[in-house]
């Protein structure tokens, strides 16, 4: 459930930040940081624990990619 959920969650947002595109380079980066951030750690930790630790540390790197991404967009855009 964890793993399902997880991916859900992480696919929901890549979906949103797509939708966000329209702000330019903040947009990218945080499309390409949703992408990237949460695979490379549920892969790094993975490898030294589980599917759901790795997944689980997935899904707390991306809410913390999109959290700054949102904010500094916020800061940017007043948006």
């Amino acid at each position: 459930m964890i793993v399902f959920g997880g991916v859900f969650i992480w696919i929901h947002l890549i979906q949103q930040s797509v939708d966000n595109m329209n702000y330019g380079a903040i947009g990218i980066v945080q499309a390409l940081g949703l992408l990237l951030g949460p695979l490379i750690a549920a892969i790094v930790i993975t490898k030294r624990a589980s599917l759901a630790a790795g997944v689980f540390a997935g899904v707390a790197v991306g809410f913390c990619v999109y959290v700054v991404t949102a904010t500094v967009g916020i800061g940017i855009h007043g948006e």
